[in-house]
């Protein structure tokens, strides 16, 4: 009895060990983590430096190149714009304070706040969520920002669709960092049925991919003015969503 006795602590002590060394092994496994646009959309928050806990930005290219050195983040914020919107439903981030349609005022993000579709400037229709972005009549496009906060692999997706009655004719643009992985062009009306039938060569386009990303490294979303040059009637919808997806333990620990 007094040897199964002296036994106990010691089969105790080795339990313990192999608790531990297990704990130790799936700490280091990086859990899925969704960044959802719309999920995520603020008003308030649009830092001039990303952080781990403000992922995304919004704002514009300042000349017509989608180089990244290019990016400018919006610095007026209207969650409210009764000339557009009379419901208080869809808010906006411009490049800088204006007076409607003008300088400061393009290019554009605008958000649906609400959980049902919403009418924007009597010509276009916005999903419950969606982004709506119109770049400049000159040429800047209008920009939304992910910045990684870890190294690690991302899924990333898109759903880019033209919104305006008039059929939106656009440009959209994935890119991480500097370099492009996606790029089609808007010729149509995309979105919600309910408000406009849909219409057009090429009424929606999307993208789907997975890659590494560095800490720090950015994906731009963007929508151009298009073949035509013009942003007249070019209000493009998106919704975006990059998610980390989780990481093997190392074989080492």
């Amino acid at each position: 009895m007094i040897a199964s006795t002296q036994k106990v602590p010691e089969v105790t002590m080795r339990l313990a060990a192999i608790l531990v060394l297990l704990i130790g092994q799936f700490a280091h496994v990086q859990a899925q983590k969704t960044f959802d646009l719309s999920a995520d959309f603020s008003f308030n928050d649009n830092p001039a430096l990303p952080t781990p806990n403000q992922v995304w930005q919004y704002g514009y290219s300042e000349t017509s190149s989608l180089a990244p050195d290019q990016f400018r983040v919006d610095t007026q914020s209207d969650p409210v714009d009764l000339q557009c919107d009379p419901t208080r439903s869809i808010g906006f981030w411009h490049p800088a304070p204006n007076h409607g349609p003008g300088p400061g005022y393009y290019p554009y993000v605008a958000y649906n706040t609400t959980k049902q579709p919403q009418v924007g400037c009597k010509g276009w229709a916005v999903r419950p969520g969606e982004i709506a972005m119109e770049a400049s009549n000159n040429g800047q496009f209008s920009l939304v920002r992910f910045t990684a906060p870890i190294a690690g692999t991302y899924k990333v997706s898109a759903q880019f669709e033209g919104i305006h009655y008039g059929l939106s004719t656009t440009d959209v643009h994935v890119l991480h960092n500097a370099t492009s992985l996606f790029d089609a062009d808007i010729d149509g009306y995309g979105g919600d049925p309910a408000f406009h039938k849909i219409k057009g060569a090429n009424p929606a386009a999307s993208y789907s991919g997975q890659l590494e990303l560095k800490a720090n490294d950015t994906l731009t979303f963007a929508v151009g003015y298009g073949k035509d040059k013009t942003n007249s009637g070019d209000t493009t919808g998106l919704f975006a969503q990059v998610v980390l997806l989780p990481a093997a333990p190392h074989p080492n620990r």
